[in-house]
């Protein structure tokens, strides 16, 4: 979770003939989503908390705040994409930008998530017996599948802007926002492993469409 992303970004560098700065702005667009993001998930928990916002019955709570979050984290993170395309990347128009700025903004998620799991496990009493034995490498595959979605998706986005059409972007929110309410509720229901494979499919449905959009240019 940590070392990958590394790895991978270095290899983009390389290979695409890319500058890493890319990967820094990528990064940056998570860190500035993730922020905006929390906040507006702070507000929405003070409004049902005073009874501005009528409050879900229990029976589609659950089902509820699988949706605001998976909204709100397809909305925020892939408007960071585009605000990040606009104003601080202007020159990064080709699918190879695209590709090594998604990898920055997946890759910083996968590195906080894994020093998160290795602080759990290390210094929190009990956390290495706590956590199954099969958990960090299920993490370990998650980020990868993240990875490839992440990436997918900063070249969607970039297609709002090279083809003048927002639908793109649309499309980007949706696909995002579908990708985890899917991992989420099938983690609910069927559990981690169900889950991993449904992700799998959908990381292979995101390289087909990857590569599909490095086909046309």
């Amino acid at each position: 979770m940590i070392l990958l992303p590394v790895a991978l970004g270095w290899m983009l560098v390389r290979r695409l003939e890319t500058p890493a700065t890319l990967l820094a702005w990528g990064a940056g667009t998570f860190l500035f989503a993730q922020v905006l993001r929390l906040a507006y998930l702070q507000l929405v928990a003070v409004l049902f908390e005073t009874g501005a916002l009528p409050m879900p019955t229990a029976a589609y709570l659950a089902a509820f705040n699988i949706a605001l979050l998976a909204l709100t984290a397809g909305i925020f993170e892939e408007g960071a994409r585009y605000l990040g395309y606009r104003k601080a990347i202007p020159n990064a128009r080709s699918w190879n930008s695209a590709v090594t700025f998604g990898a920055g903004h997946g890759g910083i998620e996968s590195i906080l998530l894994g020093i998160a799991m290795l602080w759990q496990a290390t210094t929190l009493p009990g956390g290495a017996e706590t956590v199954p034995w099969f958990m960090p490498l299920l993490g370990a595959m998650e980020r990868v599948f993240a990875l490839c979605l992440h990436v997918t998706l900063a070249v969607v986005v970039l297609q709002a802007i090279t083809r003048g059409n927002l639908w793109w972007l649309v499309a980007a929110v949706a696909a995002h926002a579908a990708a985890n309410a899917i991992g989420v509720g099938v983690l609910a229901v069927y559990g981690p492993f169900a889950a991993e494979a449904a992700l799998a499919l959908i990381a292979a449905f995101a390289l087909a469409v990857l590569f599909r959009l490095r086909e046309r240019g």
